[in-house]
């Protein structure tokens, strides 16, 4: 295996660094101070990091060159996911969702099945601005784990989408973990479509944020990950034409669920990832400046091995990482490595930070050091995507292992 960032990757990597380094930190660090999230996502700040993010062309990096995209493989999405993170968590989460609709639409030639999709499509790819993102819309206030439950009988999304002429009638709401939610301007969105089956009775839908009788609640407070906007989404008995399901009910609902998951988890595992990393770094730099009983503290053994122990546990959870993308990368994808590698880089960056921010000592608990932001941007880590726990009883499913929760 070579191990090394593929040559044709090297230079979007690079360019990832470096902006995560500069523009994209001081920007995380700045919408993380605001008390209100509303006035987070509204700022000066938020909108114009988004824009440089988008006139990076990081928006479209694997789409295709034949619809305007980059065409990178996939392998690049998951590379600069954690180059991005470990800059600015919050903000590295906001894209891992913004090309999910653009992606599916070119991906699966939705262009010529409504209007609205080419035209979406066409402006997404020519976006300079940060005006065009998307969101996956699927847990609800009362479905959130039991989007993997199957072969269940009453357990289905509450939010439904009724037959009427020429289309469906969708009502109910996505819960407030909406991830890119507030910002997003095309939303896939699951809702039961067949209301007497389990979760296989699920449709999936491509629908405008803006198309009538969608509303978007306040974006949500959070102990961490604060540069993230994330909200609730309800559908008031909104009117779509059938064009608008790209995915209609049956069993393919859970290979559907599946792809989706194997690469939003691996995808989510990149970004702890970078934040671990990120307070690595951090705890060297300060342990071989900060002095203590007359030396610096990288030469006391417990903070040695503190920082080893680290060191070690990135470079274990990034091999496994590489591994998933790299099968993704060959459309191989495998949903138990992803999970595995999630489950491990989202309890490495849980353990990471906390050493490294003991490693700064009193200082560590103070807004005035970055590690005090890394260490509460880990939490939130530890539930996106599905909580740690929740993901490896689903990959012990795909393991044959027993999970009575799950089928």
């Amino acid at each position: 295996m070579d191990f090394d960032v593929p040559e044709e990757l090297r230079e979007v990597v690079e360019l990832a660094r470096h902006f995560a380094s500069t523009d994209l930190r001081e920007a995380e660090i700045e919408l993380d101070r605001f008390q209100d999230p509303l006035e987070a996502f509204s700022s000066e700040t938020h909108g114009a990091i988004t824009k440089k993010m988008f006139a990076l062309g990081l928006h479209k990096l694997t789409l295709a060159s034949g619809v305007g995209g980059l065409g990178m493989p996939r392998l690049a999405k998951f590379l600069v996911e954690e180059e991005l993170a470990a800059g600015g968590a919050g903000l590295a989460s906001q894209m891992l969702v913004t090309s999910i609709a653009a992606v599916m639409i070119a991906n699966w030639d939705l262009s010529d099945r409504h209007p609205v999709f080419k035209e979406y499509l066409e402006a997404y790819v020519e976006d300079d601005d940060g005006t065009h993102s998307s969101a996956w819309t699927v847990t609800e206030p009362d479905v959130g784990s039991d989007i993997f439950t199957f072969n269940a009988p009453g357990i289905r999304m509450r939010a439904r989408a009724t037959p009427a002429k020429g289309g469906y009638v969708i009502s109910g709401a996505k819960s407030a973990w909406c991830t890119n939610g507030w910002l997003a301007d095309m939303l896939v969105v699951m809702v039961n479509v067949e209301p007497n089956t389990d979760m296989d009775g699920t449709g999936t839908f491509l629908i405008p944020a803006s198309w009538p009788g969608v509303t978007k609640g306040r974006p949500i407070d959070k102990l961490g990950l604060r540069a993230l906007n994330q909200c609730e989404i309800a559908f008031n008995d909104v009117e779509v034409p059938a064009a608008f399901m790209v995915f209609p009910p049956d069993a393919g609902y859970q290979g559907l669920l599946d792809a989706f998951v194997t690469s939003g988890n691996t995808s989510v595992g990149s970004i702890a990832l970078g934040v671990a990393r990120n307070a690595y770094e951090l705890a060297l730099a300060y342990a071989k400046e900060r002095r203590q009983g007359g030396k610096a503290i990288i030469e006391h053994q417990l903070v040695a091995k503190k920082l080893f122990d680290a060191f070690r546990n990135i470079e274990a959870a990034r091999l496994s990482l590489r591994r998933s993308a790299w099968l993704i990368n060959q459309d191989r994808g495998q949903p138990h490595l992803a999970f595995a590698a999630r489950v491990q880089a989202s309890e490495v960056c849980r353990a990471v930070t906390a050493d490294m921010m003991l490693i700064h000592g009193g200082n560590g608990i103070t807004r005035e050091y970055a590690i005090e932001k890394l260490y509460r941007d880990a939490g939130p880590l530890q539930v996106m995507d599905g909580t740690v726990d929740r993901v490896a009883l689903k990959g012990a499913a795909h393991l044959g292992l027993p999970d009575p929760h799950l089928r």
